[in-house]
């Protein structure tokens, strides 16, 4: 009886198998990225107007609470709120997609690729935080909204990041610990507001 020969083709379908799950976890992370960071087009109007009056007032505790606010009603939240205390440490982030379908889905995918900020207050920075690892420096300090021209704590890309460096995030304290944020791109006049996000800086 011959002796049976070796299947030469599973390694060879194995090692296909294991390339297209790497590819396609590639493919993710890439278009996690590029919807989350980048252009946002999807996301915020470049003419988004202001906010008009909540009929009925949202009670915020949570990161969660965000999650399925309209732009109108994060918009009232930001105006309605001051820059607050600069946070220390890691702060847990999370990215909103107000008005967009699937919000929570979006928001809920979006944590794969970005978990939030580290805050230095002795060198008046902040570093965001994606797949885990430190990255994209920013200056803080408190200066005048580009939406209402009311004190904002900024978080300033310009001349600390190559990849960020057209871009500016604007942040308010919106109740105890918890801060919403308005992500602006600066390459035209005026700038324009391209996404939010909100941390929650409680111990």
């Amino acid at each position: 009886m011959k002796a049976d020969r070796p299947d030469r083709a599973r390694p060879i379908l194995d090692q296909g198998r294991a390339m297209r799950r790497v590819v396609s976890g590639m493919g993710l992370l890439v278009f996690l990225v590029g919807t989350l960071l980048i252009e946002g087009r999807d996301l915020v109007k470049a003419d988004e107007s202001r906010a008009t009056a909540m009929q009925n007032p949202v009670l915020i505790q949570t990161l969660d609470d965000l999650v399925n606010l309209s732009a109108a009603q994060l918009n009232q939240l930001y105006q309605q709120s001051g820059p607050g205390p600069v946070p220390t440490g890691r702060v847990v982030g999370r990215a909103l997609y107000p008005d967009a379908k699937n919000p929570r889905a979006r928001s809920n995918a979006a944590r794969i690729a970005w978990q939030g900020k580290v805050f230095d207050p002795s060198t008046s920075t902040a570093t965001n935080r994606f797949f885990g690892v430190k990255a994209i420096k920013g200056n803080v300090y408190l200066g005048p909204s580009w939406y209402d021209g009311q004190p904002s704590m900024i978080l300033d890309y310009e001349g600390t990041s190559r990849i960020y460096g057209d871009y500016r995030d604007e942040i308010r304290q919106i109740a105890p610990g918890l801060y919403l944020g308005l992500m602006y791109n600066r390459t035209k006049a005026p700038p324009t507001l391209k996404m939010y996000f909100a941390f929650d800086a409680r111990p």
